[in-house]
């Protein structure tokens, strides 16, 4: 059995353009009794030494900007492998816009590293492009390339935000090298310092030029660029000391692609063909970043071989967190000294931090050998009473859904559990890859007659929003006609939750089509008052009554 003790609270530093505020409401709602010592003394000055992490971001749209991010992210992964790179997250979480207010960053990282070539790349999602970083000038460890080198990349790319609130990561990315970045730095600008709860950072963007609207570069020279916008306006660009990143002739993107900018080059992703990378020549290196992209490479394309250099740098790297990668990746590769380093990194973590970070990598492992014995941690986990309020519990039920293991079965252990911020991670880490049998089981626990009505309002909520409408429907109409009343009330609740043009095709019977009818009124594709988005503006206005 899995015995751990102790429970931590760190609070993690967002990136640019990020912030926090949002979370200590998350919080205080879904964390239990724990948390609140720490909550009410967040803002308690502490030591360099005690390690206090970098204050939380004060600004509501902070879940908006880690969308931008994760969605910039994973377009750019996709750029990477379309060009025949092979990339996997360096940072991990760097592409899911999941909040962990315990997961805090000790060693800064880029977000991507190609096992293949070695490339390693910073990813910057902007609402509007532009070269800029965020950066602390006085604090060695927060400044804009740390944890860079010259051979890093950094990728800029547009997230338009639609109408309706949907993020779309544009075509393209922008990419420079950081050495180039670094030998201009003296012409970037720093902007206004941001709040003391961001770590007092800054913006530092250097000098760049962004075309409004996609069109030719008709001339290049004296100082200027000269082009042809698609709505047949004429548009002169002042260099002003940029350099030109385009050619007469060539054919641009508005909004998308930089036409110029600060630094001497662009960049672009290397030849795969062209460039052999072997990580196991960094795993002595004295740069921190080294070691860990080289551990963390060789679980994806590493053997057995290397089983003892990796266990060298798990046992004895000063760096605790590269130790705790090196045991991941030895548990990726198959080897189960591996998982037992993970699980006493989580039972007895030599600094507190690296409990969480253990507990994510364990939901990283699906596609292993080890994956069966994986899973029964997190289940461990998640049913310790040491635990218990600890967002730990939360994160081991969401390793066992769609983002980690997609272990459905355990996973229904915890859909009606009493804590509401595990009870809510359960029910929403299913994913729309569920089965029939699993909706058969789902429909099972809403109507047998033993189920509590929290039991049947969690299985209500999964067959409703998450099961496929073409394996789930049919089920629950098949169970209603054969179920006592509160259990055909129920079924009538969770077909009331769906969109009445995807249920009609499917009802048959004028009975239940007439039963139907009035709580379908009551959704959000009927009712305007019952849209996510509207329903929150109505309950927010309304508190303005007093």
């Amino acid at each position: 059995m899995l015995i751990c003790t102790g429970t931590t609270l760190a609070v993690s530093s967002a990136e640019s353009e990020t912030s926090q505020s949002t979370i200590w409401s998350v919080l205080q709602r879904l964390s239990g009794p724990q948390f609140q010592p720490f909550l009410n003394n967040r803002h308690k000055k502490r030591s360099r030494a005690e390690e206090e992490p970098v204050g939380l971001k004060v600004d509501s749209s902070f879940l908006k900007f880690v969308t931008m991010g994760a969605i910039g992210t994973r377009r750019v992964f996709e750029l990477m492998t379309q060009a025949g790179l092979q990339p996997v997250e360096l940072e991990r979480y760097s592409s899911s816009n999941k909040i962990w207010a315990t997961k805090v960053k000790r060693l800064r990282l880029p977000d991507l590293l190609c096992v293949r070539t070695g490339l390693r790349v910073e990813v910057r999602a902007k609402s509007k492009l532009s070269i800029k970083m965020s950066d602390a000038p006085a604090n060695p460890d927060r400044r804009w390339n740390t944890g860079l080198v010259a051979g890093d990349m950094a990728a800029f790319i547009r997230v338009a935000e639609g109408e309706n609130g949907v993020q779309t990561a544009a075509e393209n990315c922008e990419l420079f090298w950081i050495g180039d970045m670094v030998a201009t730095e003296n012409g970037s600008k720093l902007g206004k310092p941001k709040s003391a709860t961001e770590g007092a950072e800054q913006d530092r963007e250097w000098p760049s030029t962004v075309a409004g609207d996609s069109g030719i570069v008709q001339a290049v020279g004296d100082g200027r660029i000269a082009t042809l916008l698609d709505s047949d306006r004429r548009q002169t660009y002042q260099l002003r000391g940029k350099i030109p990143y385009v050619q007469q002739g060539e054919r641009f993107l508005g909004e998308t692609q930089f036409l110029a900018g600060l630094p001497a080059r662009k960049a672009a992703f290397p030849n795969p063909n062209e460039t052999r990378w072997n990580p196991r020549a960094l795993l002595k290196s004295e740069f921190s970043v080294d070691r860990y992209a080289a551990v963390k490479a060789l679980g994806f394309v590493g053997n057995p071989s290397d089983a003892n250099a990796i266990l060298l740098i798990a046992e004895r790297d000063p760096e605790k967190r590269i130790a705790l990668e090196a045991a991941i990746a030895l548990a990726r590769l198959g080897n189960e000294h591996g998982l037992e380093l993970l699980r006493t990194a989580i039972c007895q973590p030599e600094i507190d931090f690296l409990r969480m970070e253990a507990l994510l990598a364990l939901s990283e492992l699906r596609a292993t050998a080890l994956a069966d014995q994986c899973a029964e941690i997190l289940v461990e986990c998640a049913r310790n009473p040491v635990f218990l309020g600890n967002e730990v519990r939360q994160a081991a039920i969401w390793g066992l859904g769609k983002d980690g293991l997609r272990d459905y079965n355990r996973l229904l252990g915890f859909i009606a559990v009493p804590d509401e911020g595990e009870v809510v991670h359960a029910i929403l880490a299913f994913g729309h890859d569920a089965d029939a049998a699993l909706a058969s089981q789902l429909v099972e626990r809403l109507t047998a007659p033993a189920s509590s009505d929290r039991l049947r309002a969690s299985a209500a909520y999964i067959l409703a929003k998450t099961i496929s409408p073409e394996i789930g429907i049919p089920q629950l109409i098949a169970a209603h006609v054969c179920q006592d009343r509160h259990s055909q009330n129920w079924i009538l609740a969770t077909l009331g939750q769906m969109n009445p043009a995807v249920i009609r095709p499917y009802v048959t019977s004028k009975s239940l089509e007439e039963k139907l009818e009035p709580l379908h009124l009551t959704s959000p594709e009927t009712n305007w008052t019952r849209s996510e988005e509207l329903s929150e503006m109505l309950a927010f206005v309304r508190k303005q009554t007093i």
